[in-house]
């Protein structure tokens, strides 16, 4: 009976990771789509923002992970996806993924249409 306990707890703990793995990527890909959207500010800095935010809380949680930015004149979105270490072994990693987007700010002079 043990070894069924033991096998259903690192199930429920690995679910727990993947949870949280997709909580870590779409964290940092709203903050990234909403650091790239900021007037004056590029796709390159709202992709770093997201690299940094993924490797402080997470980096050991992914066996790798990408994000990808595309920047248009109205709207920024951000793609985070990685592959979540697997506890058990007879199974494979679990591919996590989470998009995000932010509408690029702009200046409008008061009085303009």
């Amino acid at each position: 009976m043990l070894p069924v306990v033991l096998v259903a707890l690192m199930f429920v703990i690995q679910f727990g990771l993947n949870y949280y793995a997709r909580q870590v990527l779409a964290g940092a890909a709203q903050d990234a789509a909403a650091a790239a959207a900021r007037i004056d500010a590029s796709a390159s800095e709202g992709e770093a923002l997201a690299n940094d935010l993924i490797g402080e809380a997470g980096a050991s949680l992914f066996q790798s992970y990408s994000v990808d930015v595309t920047s248009g004149a109205e709207q920024v979105t951000v793609t985070a996806s990685g592959e979540v270490v697997s506890l058990l072994p007879f199974f494979d990693t679990v591919s996590v993924t989470a998009t995000a987007a932010a509408s690029v700010e702009r200046f409008d002079p008061q009085g303009s249409p």
